[in-house]
């Protein structure tokens, strides 16, 4: 780990402050600072998400450079990097790691001519419930990089920065022992700092969209009910969240509290 990067060290817990100055990408923020385990909180200046990095203008790329971040992690399909590929500071030192998440069928899902903004709402929820149940080779590959780089200062980022970010940075946060509520008020950060239909002409040109605006909405939008029902899932399969990072990801007793060393104060 490099000792020369600045530690980001907000002076209150204001979601404004949270926020990185990004020209190219609005969801680029902190999320340390909250209350963790034992009473010690997590440390800022060391865990970041975001959405694409395609659109970093150079001021953006010198102040990401500035974090000294060592793991930048990628959620995005192979096509959306390859089609849309990051903007990273050239030699410094970073690893970048593709890991790849598609849930669901999207195509079949696209496909459909009478999509409509309840049925776009339903599928974004078993999205985020897919996370959790089906991706878990995925994030569980995350916290092993984590863990094998001490110290690290890492990203996580997909194209919007909320919902494989979001469950990512969820995770994350209950490793540490952040309770549910903060890590909820967290994931609905986005909704400060992301806007939808600024969003729209992107998305539709992305997946080929006819669809009337109204019903592509839940798909750009952050709402509880999506990390909720992640969150739901894992209650309904496991004694508690613990027992999940457990037996799902890899994060057993000791791998938690070697997190908690590394990234509580």
């Amino acid at each position: 780990m490099r000792g020369s990067a600045p530690e980001i060290m907000p002076t209150s817990d204001n979601m404004k402050q949270r926020k990185l100055d990004m020209q190219g990408t609005p969801n680029f923020r902190d999320f340390g600072g909250y209350a963790g385990a034992s009473g010690q909180k997590v440390k800022w200046g060391y865990l970041f998400r975001s959405g694409q990095l395609s659109s970093l203008s150079e001021r953006d790329v010198a102040l990401l450079d500035s974090l000294g971040l060592d793991l930048v992690f990628d959620f995005r399909r192979s096509e959306e990097q390859e089609l849309e590929p990051s903007r990273l500071p050239v030699d410094s030192g970073h690893r970048l790691l593709s890991m790849p998440i598609t849930p669901g069928n999207n195509a079949s899902f696209f496909e459909q001519s009478d999509t409509d903004q309840r049925a776009m709402f339903e599928f974004m929820v078993g999205i985020n419930r897919d996370f959790a149940e089906a991706q878990t080779v995925t994030y569980s590959r995350m916290f092993r990089e984590i863990l094998e780089t001490e110290g690290a200062r890492l990203l996580v980022h997909c194209a919007a920065g909320k919902d494989r970010t979001g469950f990512a940075a969820a995770i994350i946060l209950l490793a540490l022992g952040v309770s549910r509520d903060v890590v909820m008020r967290d994931y609905m950060l986005t909704a400060d700092f992301f806007s939808p239909h600024l969003e729209m002409d992107r998305l539709r040109e992305k997946y080929q969209m006819e669809m009337e605006a109204e019903a592509i909405l839940p798909m750009l939008e952050v709402h509880e009910d999506y990390l909720a029902a992640a969150l739901a899932s894992i209650d309904s399969r496991y004694a508690s969240v613990e027992e999940y990072l457990a037996q799902e990801l890899g994060v057993g007793e000791s791998e938690r509290a070697e997190l908690r060393g590394r990234y509580l104060d």
